[in-house]
């Protein structure tokens, strides 16, 4: 009974337009500016579809994930636009978002007729546990690609899979960051990570810095892009420039790049 008033709820919400928007940097260290911004979206406040997890909950459950995500992505590029926001737009979309956007053709003129340019928009691939790499969506991403659109995947596959197409960025998770000044075999992975990533032209982001002894060991070892709450929480007036003490920290540091001292593994595939 719950679920089907949150169904209602949702409804509702969707007819009405009632999503509004929150804005994450990241930021370019070596430039000390900023590279873009993460959306996430937000239901009404209080309510308890406010979060973008329990929308997106819910919205599986009544069977409209896509009309959902429709309606964000249209909302997040004309919040985007409205805000002003430098850089580019990074949007989390689902892989059968991503196959629908391609199939219909209308990211194009979604992005025309807000103001925006194609190569201003990332795609974050948001991957289910259920998710089929396809060749539908490996279509789609080339398909999008081919439109200017930026990519940002949570990994990148193995050498001898060429089918999906390049990404630009490559997002280190959360785990991967955490206490990353403490752990050593941490600190050889993301090396080894940014080492293979360099090699194809690919950039690294790390998220959720959340520590300034994080932010300084992912300095040393050479990552240039970061985000998390150290650097800029979500906010719909979101930090368009690094805070004196984040500089402060990168500025301690100016000119060294310190990576492992013990010999590291073969280089692993990202993720």
């Amino acid at each position: 009974m719950y679920l089907s008033g949150l169904i209602v709820h949702l409804r509702e919400l969707l007819a009405s337009e009632a999503l509004s928007f929150v804005f994450q940097p990241i930021f370019d260290l070596r430039r000390r500016s900023v590279l873009g911004y993460e959306t996430l979206m937000r239901g009404p406040e209080g309510s308890p579809l406010h979060t973008p997890e329990q929308l997106l909950r819910v919205a599986r459950e009544a069977e409209l994930g896509l009309e959902l995500e429709r309606l964000a992505t249209r909302l997040a590029v004309a919040a985007f636009v409205a805000a002003e926001l430098p850089g580019r737009l990074f949007i989390n979309l689902s892989t059968a978002m991503i196959a629908d956007h391609a199939t219909a053709g209308d990211l194009p003129e979604l992005l025309a007729g807000a103001g925006l340019a194609p190569e201003r928009l990332v795609i974050e691939l948001r991957r289910q546990a259920n998710d089929d790499d396809s060749t539908t969506l490996t279509g789609a991403l080339h398909a999008l690609a081919a439109q200017g659109i930026g990519m940002a995947f949570d990994h990148l596959a193995p050498d001898a899979d060429s089918s999906a197409p390049q990404p630009d960025f490559i997002k280190l998770s959360p785990l991967q960051v955490r206490q990353i000044h403490a752990n050593l075999p941490r600190q050889q992975e993301v090396a080894a990570c940014l080492e293979r990533a360099e090699t194809l032209g690919i950039q690294l982001v790390a998220e959720g810095v959340e520590d300034a002894r994080e932010l300084a060991a992912l300095n040393a070892l050479g990552c240039a892009f970061a985000q998390g709450f150290l650097l800029g929480r979500p906010s719909t007036e979101p930090f368009r420039q690094l805070s004196r003490g984040v500089s402060g920290i990168l500025d301690a540091q100016r000119g060294t790049r310190v990576l492992p001292a013990t010999p590291r593994p073969p280089l692993p595939p990202l993720h």
